[in-house]
């Protein structure tokens, strides 16, 4: 039993350590990839999973601002236009009633992954030499990422990115504010999650000791330098992979309830039609 506990301590340090490396090296998008080794390598259910998972995003986000606070200059404000909607539409979803299963939470979050790159390649390239910042733009935005991030916890956040390159932000400030976009949603879900207690804390602590580990030998490693373009499009192809991998494990989640939904209005368009 205690070999056991020690066995997975060690292997929670070990993945965490692989996520501080790709955090220290391509950025916050990587975080997302934790929810896939929390769930399916350490077998984290649905109670446990998502309150974890926003408590290890809260600290490693905090932990990247801290580290690479250099380059975090005209962030705070945007970050500001950006979050504050978002977190007054995730209170409200609170009060909306609505039961996710584990699958269709994940399948969404796999999409979501795989919009978030897309968007994330595409605008990057048209809007990369915008100047004008539309602050009511950022203001509705953070506001819709803050409902995704209602429905599907802190992985719905990492849709700021995209969100905050087309409202005109550059780049630089558009990442480092999404840093403290997410790191503020991650906090109110896990504050709530821990209300709660359905954290974890026997896989948390040692991940989460490995992924700053990871971290801090990373930076070190890299001199502080910002993340080559190499490395953007390896993580970009891991990320990617991960939304598809996501899809591929839980498509059936949104399938089932399309389908249902479909014969529902194939059935009563016939019995319209027909009676």
């Amino acid at each position: 039993m205690l070999s056991g506990a020690i066995i997975a301590s060690v292997l929670a340090f070990s993945t965490g350590l692989g996520i501080g490396f790709l955090l220290a090296a391509a950025g916050g998008g990587t975080l997302i990839l934790s929810i896939i080794v929390l769930h399916y390598l350490f077998g984290l259910t649905h109670a446990e999973l998502f309150g974890t998972v926003a408590a290890l995003t809260f600290v490693l986000t905090v932990a990247l601002f801290l580290v690479r606070r250099d380059a975090h200059r005209g962030a705070i404000r945007p970050a500001l236009w950006f979050t504050v909607p978002g977190l007054f539409t995730m209170t409200i979803t609170k009060l909306i009633p609505h039961d996710l299963t584990t699958h269709i939470r994940l399948a969404l979050i796999g999409l979501l992954l795989v919009i978030n790159t897309l968007l994330s390649l595409i605008i990057s390239k048209f809007l990369a030499r915008t100047r004008k910042i539309h602050r009511k733009r950022l203001a509705m935005l953070g506001g819709g990422v803050g409902f995704l991030a209602g429905y599907f916890g802190v992985n719905g956040v990492f849709l700021a990115l995209p969100s905050m390159l087309m409202s005109g932000l550059p780049q630089n400030i558009a990442v480092s504010s999404s840093t403290l976009t997410i790191a503020s949603f991650a906090l109110t879900t896990a504050i709530r999650n821990m209300v709660r207690a359905s954290i974890d804390w026997r896989v948390l602590i040692p991940f989460l000791l490995g992924s700053l580990t990871g971290l801090m030998i990373s930076r070190v490693w890299f001199h502080f330098r910002q993340p080559s373009s190499r490395t953007g499009w390896i993580t970009t192809v891991i990320v990617l992979a991960a939304g598809l991998f996501l899809l591929q494990q839980n498509w059936f989640g949104l399938y089932t309830p399309s389908l249902a939904l479909y014969d529902g209005i194939k059935g009563g368009l016939w019995n319209e039609f027909t009676n």
